[in-house]
C-alpha cells in the first residue's frame, strides 16, 4: 500500500524535493555549526545563490539565526529538524528499502540512517546516534560487550548517552597499538566502560604481528584471561571495511596488498579479509575475537556508513545472517543496486 508521501510526490514532486532540500540544510547548520555560506555551499554541492536564498527564507522562518561567526539554529529550528527526520525517513522510502535490504542480507535486522556519509560525514554522527539506541535496546541481558576499533565504532561511543550498567564488562576484540589511538579499540572500549559506568580489560598488543611474537604471547596468563573474557562476550560491535583501504592503513606491505587485489578481497572485519563468494582470502596474525567464536555471540552489531562500503557488506558469507545492520541510505541503495 502507498503510503501519503508517495501520492505527494505524484501531485507535487517539488514539494518534497523542497523539504528534503530543506532538511539538509538544516542538518548540515546543525552539525557545522556556526557555518558560512560558501562552506555550507561546499557540504551540500549546491551554489551560493542557492545556499544563499535557503537561507534567507529558514531565517524569515525562525528556524535559523545569521551571526558574524556564521548560520546556527534557534530553538524552533532544533525542533522542526526533530520532527522532521521522521517525516524524512518515509518521503525517501526507507521503510521498504529496509525490508528489501534486510532481505539481500538475510540479516538479523537493519537500520538505515538518511544520507550517505561518503558525501556527508555527519552521516556518521547519525549511524552512531542510531547503533547507541539499538544498543541500548539490547543491553539488558548482556554481561560483556567487545568492540572493534575503527571510525564509525567511535561515533558510536562518542554519542552514547551516560548511563549505568556496572555489571558489563567491556573488552576491545584485537589488539591495537599505533596511530590513531582515539580509533583504536582499547581506546573505545575504556571510553564505552565509562559511558555505562562499567568495567573494562584492554590488550595492550599490535594489531599485526608475526607468527613467532603471537605464539609467545597467546600463552601469557593475563592475555589468555582477556582473551577468555573477547570470546565469551554476549555483544560484538564491529565496523566494516574495503579490504585494500583496511590493508593500507594497517600497512601491509605493497606485496601483500597486490596479493590480496589478486584473490579478490573486498570486506574486512577484525582481521579476515573475505572475497566477493564470502570466502576468507586471508587473515592477519592478530590477538583478538575468532571468527570460529563469533556465532556463539547473541548480538552481533555491524555499523557501516558510506555507498563505497556497501560490496564489503555483501562480501561477509554467513556472518551476515546472525548481523544487526546499522548502515546509511547510500549503501542500503547500492546493495540494492548490486544486487538487482
Amino acid at each position: 500500500m502507498e503510503s501519503y508521501f508517495e501520492y505527494i510526490k505524484k501531485i507535487a514532486p517539488e514539494i518534497v524535493e523542497i523539504v528534503e532540500k530543506r532538511y539538509e540544510i538544516l542538518k548540515n547548520i546543525s552539525y557545522y555549526q556556526p557555518v558560512g555560506r560558501r562552506v555550507l555551499a561546499e557540504k551540500l554541492n549546491l551554489t551560493e545563490r542557492i545556499v544563499r536564498n535557503e537561507i534567507d527564507i529558514l531565517r524569515n522562518l525562525g528556524l535559523i539565526n545569521v551571526t558574524e561567526s556564521g548560520t546556527i539554529l534557534t530553538n524552533e529550528g532544533k525542533d522542526i529538524l526533530e520532527k522532521l527526520s521522521n517525516i524524512v525517513y518515509d518521503i525517501k522510502g526507507l521503510e521498504d528499502i529496509k525490508a528489501k535490504v534486510k532481505e539481500i542480507l538475510k540479516a538479523k535486522d537493519v537500520y538505515i540512517v538518511p544520507g550517505d556519509a561518503d558525501l556527508n560525514p555527519y552521516v556518521l554522527k547519525e549511524i552512531g546516534i542510531l547503533a547507541s539506541k539499538v544498543i541500548l535496546s539490547l543491553i539488558e541481558d548482556v554481561k560483556i560487550i567487545a568492540v572493534t576499533g575503527g571510525q564509525t565504532v567511535k561515533e558510536v561511543v562518542d554519542n552514547f548517552p551516560a548511563c549505568s550498567f556496572k555489571d558489563i564488562l567491556v573488552v576491545p576484540a584485537r589488539g591495537g597499538i599505533g596511530q590513531e589511538v582515539e580509533k583504536q579499540a582499547n581506546t573505545l572500549a575504556a571510553n564505552l566502560a565509562k559511558k555505562i559506568n562499567g568495567s573494562y580489560k584492554l590488550l595492550h598488543l599490535p594489531d599485526t604481528m608475526d607468527e613467532e611474537v603471537y605464539n609467545l604471547l597467546i600463552k601469557k596468563e593475563e592475555i589468555q584471561e582477556v582473551l577468555n573474557d573477547i570470546n565469551s562476550a554476549d555483544m560484538l560491535v564491529f565496523g566494516i571495511g574495503n579490504a585494500i583501504e583496511m590493508a593500507k592503513r594497517r600497512k601491509l606491505s605493497q606485496d601483500m596488498i597486490e596479493k590480496l587485489k589478486e584473490v579478490g578481497a573486498i570486506g574486512e572485519i577484525f582481521g579476515y579479509y573475505f572475497d566477493k563468494a564470502g570466502r576468507i582470502v586471508y587473515s592477519t596474525t592478530t590477538i583478538g575475537i575468532k571468527l570460529e567464536k563469533i556465532k556463539n555471540i547473541k548480538y552481533m552489531i555491524g555499523v557501516a556508513g558510506g555507498s563505497h562500503k556497501a560490496e564489503a557488506i555483501l562480501s561477509l558469507g554467513e556472518i551476515k545472517n546472525n548481523t544487526i545492520f546499522v548502515i546509511d541510505e547510500g549503501i542500503a541503495k547500492k546493495i540494492m543496486s548490486l544486487e538487482k
